[in-house]
């Protein structure tokens, strides 16, 4: 996306009312199966700006999660408040049997959703995620956030690592990143951290009945190869693909490449236009 394109991202968002009057943006745009985004910790919906040209043939749901854009935080900023905005969004919009596509703390959101919606949600995509995060005192990366102080500005030095990919990413697009995540109050950092310091996502997994594909890239700093172990070894139905010499953030590094993937993954899933039975109608019925 060109740098007028992703200054224009924010005219593509339409905003509702959670309960309580909170403000909800999300970007709705395209035609076809939909495909529910969910962006990571400090970024946006932007996030799947780069990706989203290559998901042709799918409707795209993209919020910004609360504290996130133009989302209000609402008084919890835990995974499980997060997938709470996501379940009344989606019945707000009378979405059913979807894909949902989450990255990182998206993932994490992802399942939790899935474990208490098995009617809502057909298939999972997990990029660079997570079961157990702890990003607790001893993470160096909880250590950086845990220093952040208002004001935050987009020049931080803490947003060079924190942004920091494997591959070369538009310039335009992690300005505009840095700019949005520089604008979240550090008690929303803060808040959100306190619950990846301690959430362990396994039970929920454990749940899962759809069948789920994992991406994630060999030189993740965050999240590493004993995250994806921990991930196949947990989720039942599992199919994982490392991508070499990418990071934690292959869907801003290789956007084609990562929605190749998807839209291969979701065509076995859903079998083709018509189809009266699928991949995922058979792991629900297990």
């Amino acid at each position: 996306m060109t740098a007028s394109g992703e200054q224009q991202w924010t005219t593509l968002k339409r905003r509702i009312e959670l309960p309580g009057g909170r403000q909800f943006a999300y970007v709705d745009r395209g035609e076809g199966r939909v495909l529910l985004l969910l962006h990571g910790y400090s970024d946006s919906s932007r996030s799947f700006s780069l990706i989203a040209p290559f998901l042709a043939g799918c409707r795209l749901i993209i919020p910004d999660l609360a504290g996130h854009g133009a989302s209000r935080a609402g008084s919890g900023l835990a995974v499980a408040d997060l997938a709470g905005d996501i379940d009344c969004l989606a019945a707000r919009l009378g979405l059913r049997d979807i894909a949902v596509v989450g990255h990182s703390m998206g993932a994490m959101i992802a399942i939790a959703l899935a474990a208490r919606r098995r009617d809502l949600i057909g298939a999972l995509v997990l990029l660079s995620g997570s079961l157990r995060p702890s990003l607790g005192e001893g993470n160096p990366t909880a250590r950086a956030i845990r220093a952040l102080e208002d004001p935050l500005r987009p020049d931080h030095p803490f947003f060079d690592t924190w942004h920091a990919c494997s591959r070369p990413v538009d310039a335009a697009f992690l300005a505009q990143l840095r700019r949005e995540a520089a604008e979240i109050p550090t008690r929303v950092w803060h808040a959100i951290l306190d619950d990846l310091a301690v959430i362990d996502l396994r039970s929920d997994a454990r749940q899962l009945r759809v069948p789920v594909l994992a991406i994630a890239g060999s030189e993740d700093p965050l999240f590493d190869a004993g995250h994806r172990r921990q991930l196949a070894a947990t989720l039942g139905s599992i199919r994982s693909i490392t991508l070499e010499g990418h990071g934690h953030n292959p869907h801003w590094e290789s956007p084609r490449l990562v929605a190749e993937h998807v839209l291969s993954f979701l065509s076995a899933v859903f079998g083709p236009a018509g189809s009266t039975e699928t991949l995922s109608a058979a792991h629900h019925r297990r």
